[in-house]
């Protein structure tokens, strides 16, 4: 299939192109050819020049009714980088040839950052079909739209176009990838640097509400060695915290970037990217820990940032495809982000960014100078950065202001979780 260099879309169903210029020098032609020869080949031939008009009427006519499309998508769900085949097939069940088909189609971009209407020219035999297919993947999560939008049918000569609905749409969920990481250190109001990496499932402060079997991700510390043995089967202990500490994700991804990066438009999902799948392992281990997690990210369709909170693994696994499909164009103020976790419920603040600024590290500071338990991961997209030495050397200048207000920074860089 041939893409259109030029594409000029059509919002009336039916209409005259700068083709149809060419009858009329026909017409003043066939008048001079008539009058200059006054034969029956110049009769014949202003016949045919009045008459083609309504020729070429009849002929668009008839493809408007004679042609359609069908789409097909291979999977509704898809990991990242899992590729997905789909295609199109334009049918034309007239007798009569139609070379000058087109087709508006919207297609994932050469990129597969977003979806975006591209423009094809599909020429059709006689009760022939055209088919398109390719496989597609998608390297960041998200919700991308494919389909058939627009048919446009021209007449022989191209004096007429007319145009054909088809609105046949389906769209593609992109999952974002569960890492497998080591869960980090955390610090607590009153703490030295020297925190300690025990779980609060590990504390006398916890004790056991469950066995389960085990699940990947759990911590192997929390393996009930004495039951597995009788059980033939690893079971794991879960532990709920007495005095109800509850934590809460706050995932910054909103774009940030802008000068100082290669491409920012990839950038900025490349690294919205990551802030989803670090912001799901910490609501994850959490949980795993006995404490209740929430999630607070942003979500243009919303309109401002959304909060969800979970008691289980599993509440939060059956989310993760609402998470998804969420999207954060623009950058949400820190103060209003932290604004949502509540006094008295969730004690301890995860704060998830690709940047430290001096915004977001004031407001943090401020956070935790309010006894509440704030630490940070931070996302370090340095193979994608033009000037990485100015650019960690002023992340290490955010992370010591942190560290002074008792704020836990601790740095992700790409190699863990690629």
């Amino acid at each position: 299939m041939k893409k259109k260099n030029v594409f000029k879309p059509q919002k009336r169903s039916f209409g005259i192109t700068a083709y149809a210029i060419l009858w009329p020098i026909l017409f003043a032609v066939g008048i001079v050819f008539t009058q200059a020869l006054r034969n029956q080949v110049s009769y014949i031939f202003m016949i045919v020049v009045l008459a083609l008009p309504f020729i070429e009427l009849a002929y668009v006519l008839i493809g408007r009714v004679s042609v359609s499309a069908s789409f097909s998508c291979g999977k509704p769900a898809a990991e990242k980088n899992e590729p997905v085949p789909i295609s199109v097939k334009i049918e034309n069940k007239a007798i009569l040839p139609l070379p000058f088909v087109e087709a508006e189609l919207i297609l994932p971009d050469e990129n597969s950052l977003h979806s975006s209407v591209l423009a094809f020219a599909a020429p059709l035999p006689a009760r022939g079909t055209y088919s398109y297919g390719r496989s597609v993947s998608f390297p960041y999560k998200g919700e991308y739209e494919c389909g058939v939008h627009d048919l446009y049918v021209s007449s022989l000569f191209r004096f007429f176009r007319a145009k054909i609905k088809i609105n046949k749409k389906t769209s593609v969920l992109v999952l974002p990838r569960r890492l497998d990481m080591e869960p980090g250190t955390k610090r607590y109001v009153g703490e030295t640097s020297a925190s300690s990496n025990d779980p609060v499932s590990g504390s006398d402060s916890a004790e056991i509400t469950e066995i389960k079997e085990y699940r990947p991700g759990d911590p192997m510390r929390n393996i009930h060695w004495k039951l597995s043995g009788k059980a033939q089967e690893l079971m794991t202990k879960h532990f709920g915290s007495e005095n109800g500490m509850n934590t809460a994700v706050i995932a910054d991804g909103g774009d940030c970037f802008s000068a100082d990066v290669t491409a920012v438009r990839d950038m900025n999902e490349y690294c919205a990217d990551a802030v989803c799948e670090l912001s799901l392992f910490t609501a994850t281990a959490e949980l795993l820990r006995g404490r209740r997690a929430s999630l607070i990210y942003g979500d243009d369709k919303a309109g401002s940032a959304v909060k969800k909170s979970f008691a289980h693994a599993e509440e939060l696994d059956a989310f993760v495809p609402f998470y998804a499909a969420a999207h954060q164009t623009d950058p949400i103020d820190p103060r209003t982000l932290l604004r949502y976790p509540e006094d008295g419920v969730e004690n301890d603040i995860v704060f998830v960014t690709a940047r430290l600024d001096a915004d977001k590290t004031s407001a943090l500071c401020e956070t935790a100078a309010g006894n509440r338990a704030v630490s940070v991961i931070c996302f370090m997209p340095l193979s994608r950065v033009t000037d990485t030495e100015a650019f960690e050397r002023g992340v290490d200048t955010f992370v010591k202001e942190l560290s002074a207000a008792n704020v836990s920074v601790r740095l992700v860089y790409e190699k863990e979780i690629s």
